[in-house]
């Protein structure tokens, strides 16, 4: 906010300019929506208004005039009243949803029904006086068909889509296109030879074809809303999903062709394949190549330094939404649909970790979605009520005639291509079958292209009433499946079994709520007896609210809800009461595949062996294992109880969900650098992963297929820097020699600056894959079982299989050339301390230390540095070549006398390994005369492992020591002018 007459200027903090944003957003595409029927055809005819004081005799009324403006109809904005009135019904709709009685009810049918009710009265009983509200009524029942498509389509297509877990529908994606293509064809002409033998209309082929594209065009909002509520699987979703949009791109290209026959268009079968072509592969090549653009802009609108960046992203997207569909549909005449549906796909792959605010751009689109999805609805209940008046008894039956008839023809097509299914794509299953058919809603797109119908009705070859018809059976079978198969889907899944909640999830739940009423109980005995608690306080009553939230809690978890179940999640020896008759069943049922089971943990012992052997043989820095001290511990539960694989992929997904938020916070502290490809490929791992949950952890398996990091040592970096030296240095002595050394040196470049972004790459995801798993490690172990220790089979499975890979992780740096590490990790360095300071400076300035100008200002060379670093990394071949060749073999005083002091440590930690061993063979203590290097060398060699606490002990106290001398002596040499240019030898440092 900013005050006209004050200089305090402050920065929006993150959640406010989240709402900020979004509000803003929605706001002005509601009145543009609204604004937009200044164009209607149907508006009221000219308003006049009584005539004020000075008026003429005769009290006549006339027409409101503005000098030097044009006359101002009331008309022309009367579509606003009721387009806020439907915000607020749709707001006091959602918020009774948030009764517990009330949480499961269909929002979108209410606004359906809701629509059909105030239409029904509209017509037959009036709005009571209510003139403005009439008004508004008219303008919206007689809104432009495409003004419809145009204004709520784009932004409810890239909303829906926006949110695809691409690397799913890579797996789905045949699926969808055989039930959007094939399918959809299919399905119109057989509904099209019903509608012409059953219906008694008598319309011919081609008007039977244009209402079978209409309605084989499925919306399948509510039960996708539904699926992703109740956790069913994710191909499934993402199988209706991508059928419900790309179907409606499908529908809407048949129902022109078929809408273009029955007004007698002549158009041969050439010009229809032409259509479809350009309608179909046009529309989503432009699509992609929008997504492409706007991808570019949003990746170089990744400043987070600069607070423009979140809206400067967001209003991207939004005019993505809408250029893709307006330039596919009103200019170029393509599949507006498809086009707009390539560009969030796009989208969705390539632009999540360039984003500044994830949250932020998250909660508009939803805000955007449930905003459409609330006028969508009441509009489409609403023009559907308007039809009823005008139709008898016998159109309502055939109406449940043809809605029996597509429910048959859906199940019919589905199960013809049930074979072709399985081959392209996942297993469908009968359930799935079931659940598709069902879920086959009609919505939007289906009423607007039959309003189209109805108001230019194939330029005059249609009757008015063959129209009304058209658009009375569309709004009839809408209203029908959203009402019928839209309220009954939830039971339909249950029966089906689809959307079954594991045991380990209520088992998590319950241990979770356990770990809180520890730590509750904990904290108010903390308060209590370190006296934080204010005087005024009644410590009484307090104590009574947390005993009443503990016991509302257990009762929550002791209603249907949270159904009792054993747990393997918590120990074998920690069941609640009254469950002995099903524990044992559980150990009876795991004792009959014990010994697969030990199999499984015997060969996943063999490869934590292979894989530590493997990183000791590299030349890779050792990655601790945060629970080595619990190995044993966890040989002992793995040994004692069995696993149950089922419980063992719940806690195998919660342990990749915790590794992707680990992700997404290494994102947004600036651990990347903005434009590698390293976030997007540690994203996509966990998505892959989470597909092979119950067989093995194995997002690194696919990390490792993308890295490529090929064994690449200093000798081989050596060799190629000199070639491209020697080959700088070489005079041609013609213009075809200096054009093959000029190619041939690309080449060579080339392929070196490719190598070198791979090392750079592989570095940058090994040391972010084993920070995020170390920290997984942990979580695990608190929120599964007892306490902070590994005391279940698969929790200790688990940490296994991550430890497992950290250890492969690990060895892969050491194929990583030296100075290609050194110089990512200054690099990585130098962009984390940038983030700092701009950190500090954001605290100051939330403190009211600094106004936001003087914020920005110091702002500026932050941006340039954190620039020239992102630029050094984008040419890292370049700038590694100048670093190899200019400062080999040397170093800066700071990093001489660093690798000087490591040095010392180290020797001071060898010295005090000898005398550790020394007392442990003498067990006698070592006097400081025995103190020596010659005694030290005679004793470095040998193993001390047994003896490693008393050398930590005895590093830290030499190091804690040392570091005060070490950094004096630093001071006083550097006060000593160098002659040699501010360098020193390598080889002297490590001397």
């Amino acid at each position: 906010q900013v005050d006209s007459g004050s200089n305090d200027r402050r920065f929006d903090p993150p959640a406010c300019r989240q709402m900020r944003h979004a509000m803003a957003a929605v706001l002005a595409l509601l009145v543009l929506a609204g604004c937009a029927f200044h164009g209607f055809a149907g508006v009221s005819p000219e308003v006049t208004l009584p005539q004020g004081p000075g008026a003429d005799d005769g009290g006549s009324a006339r027409p409101c005039h503005m000098v030097g403006h044009k006359e101002e109809r009331p008309d022309e904005y009367a579509a606003l009243y009721l387009l806020f009135g439907i915000i607020v019904v749709g707001a006091a709709v959602l918020h009774l949803t948030t009764l517990r009685a009330l949480h499961a009810l269909p929002v979108t049918v209410v606004f359906f029904v809701f629509g059909i009710v105030f239409a029904l009265v509209a017509e037959h009983l009036g709005l009571m006086g209510l003139h403005w509200l009439e008004r508004s009524y008219k303008a919206w029942a007689e809104v432009d068909p495409h003004l419809l498509l145009f204004t709520f389509l784009p932004p409810l297509l890239f909303g829906d889509a926006f949110a695809v877990d691409t690397h799913i529908a890579k797996r789905t994606c045949w699926q969808c296109i055989i039930l959007a293509g094939p399918g959809v064809l299919i399905g119109s002409f057989a509904s099209a030879a019903i509608f012409y033998y059953m219906l008694p209309y008598g319309w011919d082929l081609p008007t039977c074809l244009m209402l079978g594209s209409i309605l084989s065009a499925t919306d399948p909002v509510a039960v996708v809303s539904l699926l992703k509520d109740l956790g069913a699987s994710p191909v499934l979703t993402l199988q209706i999903q991508g059928e419900s949009l790309l179907n409606d791109g499908t529908a809407m290209v048949l129902f022109h062709v078929a809408y273009g026959f029955v007004g007698e268009t002549d158009c041969g079968a050439g010009c229809v394949i032409a259509y479809l072509i350009k309608s179909t592969l046009g529309a989503w090549l432009l699509g992609s190549a929008l997504g492409l653009f706007f991808f570019w802009w949003i990746r170089g609108a990744s400043d987070k330094l600069n607070h423009r960046s979140a809206l400067i992203q967001i209003l991207l997207t939004i005019a993505c939404a809408y250029w893709s569909y307006l330039l596919a549909d009103g200019i170029w005449h393509m599949s507006g649909v498809l086009s707009t549906v390539a560009a969030a796909v796009v989208l969705a792959h390539y632009m999540w970790p360039a984003v500044v605010e994830k949250q932020a751009m998250l909660e508009l689109w939803h805000v955007v979605e449930t905003v459409g999805n609330t006028l969508v609805f009441f509009l489409a209940g609403m023009l559907t009520g308007r039809t009823f008046s005008v139709h008898g008894f016998e159109d309502f039956m055939w109406v449940l005639a043809v809605y029996v008839a597509l429910t048959i023809v859906r199940l019919g097509t589905i199960l013809g291509l049930w074979p072709l299914l399985n081959l392209t794509g996942e297993r469908v299953r009968a359930a799935d079958i079931i659940v598709m058919t069902w879920g086959g809603l009609r919505g939007m797109v289906g009423l607007a292209l039959a309003i189209l119908v109805r108001e230019k009705r194939a330029g005059g070859h249609m009757s008015e009433v063959d129209g009304d018809r058209v658009l009375f059976l569309v709004g009839c079978v809408a209203a029908l499946t959203l009402i019928v198969n839209a309220t009954t889907a939830p039971m339909l899944c249950r029966v089906l079994g689809i959307t079954d909640t594991a045991e380990g999830r209520h088992a998590l739940v319950r241990n979770v709520a356990k770990k809180a009423e520890v730590y509750i109980t904990e904290s108010l005995k903390e308060s209590i007896s370190s006296g934080h608690l204010p005087r005024s306080c009644m410590v009484g009553s307090v104590c009574e609210s947390v005993e009443s939230l503990k016991s509302a809690v257990r009762d929550h978890l002791a209603s249907d809800d949270f159904p009792d179940s054993p747990s393997v999640l918590t120990g074998r020896s920690r069941f609640p009461t009254g469950l002995d008759g099903v524990v044992s069943m559980v150990s009876m049922v795991s004792a009959r595949t014990a010994k697969a089971e030990r199999a499984s943990v015997d060969a996943l012992w063999k490869r934590f062996e292979e894989r530590k052997v493997e990183l000791l043989q590299s030349n890779a820095r050792i990655a601790s294992f945060k629970f080595g001290d619990q190995l044993q511990t966890i040989r002992r539960v793995l040994r004692a109880n069995p696993v149950d694989h089922q419980q063992l992929k719940i806690v195998r997904e919660v342990f990749l969900e915790v590794v992707r938020a680990t992700y997404w916070e290494q994102i947004q502290e600036g651990r990347f650098i903005v434009g590698t490809r390293g976030p997007r490929l540690l994203l996509n791992s966990i998505s892959l992963a989470k597909e092979q949950c119950g067989n093995a952890l194995a997002d690194w398996d696919v990390l490792e297929r993308d890295l490529n990091v090929e064994p690449y040592g200093q000798a081989d970096l050596d060799l190629d820097m000199h070639s491209l030296t020697q080959e700088a240095d070489t005079e041609d002595d013609g213009v075809v020699q200096a054009a093959k050394h000029w190619l041939h040196r690309w080449w060579r470049r080339y392929r070196l600056g490719r190598k070198l972004r791979a090392h750079m790459r592989g570095m940058q995801i090994v040391d972010a894959f084993i920070a995020a798993h170390q920290r997984a490690q942990v979580e695990i172990a608190s929120f599964f079982g007892q306490d902070e220790s590994v005391d279940s089979p698969e929790e200790a499975f688990v940490i296994l299989e991550s430890q497992t890979e950290i250890f492969a992780a690990a060895a892969i740096k050491g194929n990583i050339a030296r100075p290609v590490q050194r110089s990512l990790t200054t690099a990585l360095e130098a962009y984390r301390f940038c983030e700092r300071y701009r950190s500090f400076l954001l605290a100051a300035h939330s403190r009211g230390v600094l106004q936001a100008d003087e914020a920005e200002e110091l702002m500026e060379p932050v941006a340039r540095q954190m620039a020239d670093l992102g630029a050094r990394l984008r040419n890292f071949d370049e700038h590694l070549a100048r670093t190899c060749t200019s400062n080999s073999g040397q170093l800066s005083e700071l990093d001489a006398a660093v690798v000087i002091q490591r040095a010392y440590c180290r020797w001071r930690m060898l010295q005090a390994a000898s005398r550790a061993r020394s007392a442990f063979a003498s067990s006698r203590p070592v006097p400081d005369s025995e103190h020596s290097p010659s005694r030290r060398m005679s004793t470095g060699a040998e193993d001390i492992s047994h003896l490693l606490p008393t050398v930590l002990t005895a590093r830290r106290r030499s190091a804690g020591k040392t570091t005060g001398k070490t950094a004096s002596r630093t001071r006083r040499k550097s006060s000593v002018p160098n002659t040699g240019g501010g360098v020193v030898d390598a080889s002297a440092a490590t001397s």
